[in-house]
C-alpha cells in the first residue's frame, strides 16, 4: 500500500495488491450483510452472491461463473442412451438460485430421424427450473444457415424433446433459464434422441455452459431498484 500526499486533496491511497498464491488470495471478502440502503461504488458479498452499485442505489449482482468451454470437440456413438452434453457436471450449493446459458452444437456423421431431448441430471435437488432452447437443424454439417427452427419452453429437468421429427446431420442449440437448488449436488446437462442411428455424434469445439449464483432460494429475486 502506498500513501501519496496531493496538494490539492490531501491524502490519496493508491492500493496494489499482493500476487496471489496457491494458498493465499490477493483479495478475500468475509461474508456479511448487505447495505440497507445500496451506496454507489461499493462491493458486497453477502455469501451466496457478489454485488457491485455502479450508480445511485442500483445494486447489480457480479456474475461469479462457473464456465465449461469445450476445446476438442466431444464425440460419442450415435444411440438412444442419455449423453451428458459436455461430459461433464458442475457442483450446485443448497439454497441457491441460479441463472445459466449454453450453446451446444451435435454434428452427427450420419443424419437421423429422430427427435432429440434435453434435461439435467445430477445429484443435486431442485424446487424449480425454467428454460428456453432455440435450435436450427438441418441434413448437412457447418457452417450452418437453415430456416428450420424450434423454439421450446421446459420447467423439468427430465429430459424434455425440444425439436420435431426431422432427419438432422447438424443441430445447434442455445439453451438459457434459471433453476432453484433445494440440496446441493451435480448438475448435469444432459442429451438423448429417439432412435439410436448409425455412427457418431460430435459435440462441436467451442460449445460451452455457463452458470451463475443470482440469490437465495424461497422468495423473488430482487437485486436492484426494483420496486
Amino acid at each position: 500500500m502506498a500513501i501519496i500526499l496531493n496538494g490539492s486533496t490531501g491524502l490519496v491511497t493508491n492500493v496494489t495488491l499482493p500476487a496471489g498464491t496457491t494458498a493465499l488470495a490477493p483479495m478475500t471478502f468475509t461474508s456479511g450483510t448487505n447495505l440497507t440502503s445500496a451506496a454507489a461504488g461499493s462491493m458486497e458479498y453477502d455469501g451466496k452472491v457478489a454485488y457491485f452499485t455502479p450508480q445511485g442505489s442500483q445494486r447489480g449482482v457480479i456474475p461469479g461463473m462457473q464456465f465449461y468451454c469445450l476445446q476438442t470437440g466431444y464425440t460419442f456413438n450415435s444411440s438412444t442412451s442419455t449423453i451428458s452434453i459436455y461430459n461433464v457436471g458442475v457442483t450446485l450449493s443448497a439454497s441457491t438460485v441460479y441463472a445459466f446459458e449454453g450453446l451446444f452444437v451435435m454434428v452427427r456423421s450420419a443424419a437421423l430421424n429422430a427427435t432429440y431431448s434435453v434435461g439435467f441430471g445430477g445429484t443435486a435437488t431442485v424446487n424449480n427450473i425454467l428454460y428456453q432452447t432455440h435450435s436450427v437443424f438441418d441434413s448437412g454439417g457447418i457452417p450452418q444457415f437453415d430456416t428450420t427452427t424450434n423454439l421450446a419452453v421446459i420447467n423439468t429437468t427430465a429430459l424434455t424433446a425440444f425439436t420435431t421429427a426431422a432427419s438432422v446431420g447438424t443441430i445447434t442449440a442455445f439453451v438459457t433459464g434459471t433453476v432453484s437448488i433445494n440440496a446441493g449436488g451435480t448438475f448435469i446437462p444432459q442429451y438423448s434422441q429417439s432412435a439410436a442411428g448409425t455412427g457418431t455424434v460430435t459435440n462441436q469445439t467451442g460449445s460451452y455452459f455457463r452458470i451463475y449464483p443470482i440469490g437465495t432460494a424461497g422468495s423473488a429475486v430482487s437485486v436492484g431498484t426494483w420496486a
